[in-house]
């Protein structure tokens, strides 16, 4: 709701777009039959017409969201940004933007709840949250891996690679890195460095959308852990994945709120996560 608000897309359109959004990971990554494909790709066709229509009645008439400030950039130099590089930018952050955070941050309350100290480590101290964050990032990374295409001839942990090479990178691997990461496969509330990762890629491909994730994922264990210290992790409940080949995504996450929070009545019953 937060990424499509910014972009100025109806309240009324957000269910309908966030499974257009799962479609498209399932066509592009996942393992697709031949008429899941077929529809899939339909869908994808819908989705980019939503996006297209979208963008050019905000060039006709510009709002107050993210769409109308890149469309008053083309409106005073249409060969600074064309319409077809806002649909674009819009049709790429109309699923980036909203998928991997929410990927993420069902993956962070999984490792917190499956090991209650840390969780209430959390509770008593509120102020190690953003590590918390960071660490929940590198441990467990939105997308863990990505597709590149080398611009020139490389060398890669001794190996030649040339120009035009098409590689793809294992970030959830990189933030395991014994040599970054210390006892990697530790989930550890107290990590120094654990920023470091590359969970947001880095240079000319750093995820503009990192400070909004970040503040996201802090606001929600902020809130969580106010309001909900007895939530648990229903633990008769089989942890699915999606099948694809870049994104770490679970079908779903059910948790159960035990006892009673500063500002909540006790739940009986698994409350839905993700």
């Amino acid at each position: 709701m937060i990424v499509f608000d910014l972009i100025g897309l109806p309240r009324a359109d957000m269910e309908s777009l966030k499974g257009l959004a799962l479609n498209r990971m399932a066509f592009t990554w996942g393992r697709s039959s031949k008429a899941q494909q077929i529809r899939i790709a339909e869908n994808m066709v819908d989705y980019w017409r939503y996006c297209t229509d979208f963008v050019i009645s905000r060039v006709q008439d510009p709002q107050d969201d993210f769409t109308s400030d890149l469309a008053r950039v083309h409106l005073d130099d249409p060969e600074e940004l064309t319409v077809d590089e806002i649909i674009n930018v819009i049709h790429a952050l109309s699923f980036a933007g909203h998928e991997t955070t929410a990927n993420v941050s069902a993956s962070l309350l999984h490792r917190l709840l499956g090991h209650r100290e840390r969780w209430e480590q959390l509770c008593a101290d509120p102020s190690l949250i953003p590590k918390a964050v960071e660490e929940g990032l590198r441990y467990d990374a939105s997308l863990h891996t990505w597709r590149r295409i080398t611009t020139r001839p490389v060398t890669i942990g001794g190996v030649e690679v040339p120009a035009g090479a098409k590689l793809l990178l294992l970030i959830g691997s990189a933030n395991h890195a014994p040599a970054t990461f210390p006892d990697p496969e530790v989930f550890d509330l107290h990590r120094a460095g654990a920023q470091q990762h590359l969970t947001f890629g880095r240079g000319i491909h750093a995820c503009f959308g990192a400070p909004l994730a970040r503040m996201e994922m802090r606001i929600m264990l902020e809130e969580l852990t106010s309001r909900l210290p007895g939530l648990r992790l229903d633990i008769e409940q089989p942890l699915d994945y999606h099948e694809n080949a870049c994104f770490r995504k679970t079908v779903r996450l059910w948790l159960d709120n035990v006892g009673r929070g500063r500002d909540t009545e006790v739940h009986e019953g698994p409350l839905p996560c993700v």
